[in-house]
This record gives C-alpha cells, structure tokens and sequence, in this order.
C-alpha cells in the first residue's frame, strides 16, 4: 500500500514538473505579468526584426540545388492496405537563376523542360518555356505543387524533398 502511495506521488510530481517550467499555475501572480511583459515586448521586436528580414530573403540561398517531387500511393496487398510514395521527377534550381524539370527514367513521359525561377518565403515561380508553374514552400526542405502541372494525372499533389 505504501508502495501504490509512493508511487502515484512520484507520478503526480512529474506530471506537473512541465507546468511549472512553463510557468503555469504553480507561478506567482508577480512573476507570471513580468513573464507576460517579457514576451510581449520580445514579440513586438521579433516581428520588427522579421520584417528587416523579409527584405533580405535570399532565395538562391533557400532553394538552389536539387528537388525530388514523389506523390504519395496506396495500394492492396494480400496484407492490405499499403502506402509509400513513388518518386516521380527532379526539378533543379541553379544559382544563376535558371532551372530545369526532369523526370526520372522510369517515368520519361512527364513533363521535361527548362527555364527560370524566382522565389520568396513562400512560394517558388518555376517560369518554364511551355507554362509557369507555382511551388508552396511548406518548409526548408519541402515543396508541395499540383501534380498535373507535371503531367502526372490521377493525383493531386506532388511533395518535392530537397536533395541538395
């Protein structure tokens, strides 16, 4: 019985370990308004200083080397239901500003094709001599654009990882 106490103490003294490395309602009323002025002032100056960097975003920094778009698949297997993704073609961004699309062997079918790029924090512009083609930046290493703008039908996005 002592044991089943014990531990159930221990327990509950971990679990509110993370609240009050948080600051919550362990904290002091004193302490949580300075923690509270703290932050709202960091926030104004972090925002400030975002914007600085907004001017200075360098795209060629950010995106130049080479993109493996896949497209996610499911399938059935005598196990059932399977997934992965099936990788489907390069899109590589130079640093002089020109870019080229080139499906893997397997797929020699998709669109092929050269151009220029440009991009911002959000988005990459792929201007290709047959269309433009926009790319969403869902994070530093990943793209996600619309599959048929490849020529890839019967899917709707395609993820490119960065690969270098």
């Amino acid at each position: 019985m002592k044991k089943q106490v014990l531990v159930a103490g221990l327990l509950a003294a971990m679990l509110c370990m993370p609240l009050v490395a948080c600051g919550g309602s362990s904290s002091s009323a004193s302490s949580s308004s300075s923690a509270t002025t703290n932050s709202t002032s960091t926030t104004s100056s972090s925002s400030s200083s975002k914007d600085s960097s907004s001017s200075e975003f360098d795209a060629n920094k950010a995106y130049a080397g080479q993109w493996r778009g896949s497209v996610e698949i499911t399938g059935q297997t005598v196990y059932g239901t399977a997934g992965g993704s099936e990788q489907m073609l390069d899109v590589n961004l130079s640093d002089d500003g020109t870019c080229e699309v080139k499906p893997l062997e397997a797929h020699a079918d998709l669109l092929t094709d050269t151009g220029t790029w440009e991009g911002t924090e959000d988005q990459i512009t792929l201007h290709l001599s047959s269309k433009d083609i926009t790319l969403k930046v869902v994070d530093k290493n990943t793209l996600e654009g619309t599959a048929s703008d490849f020529g890839i039908a019967d899917f709707d996005t395609i993820n490119f990882d960065f690969y270098g």
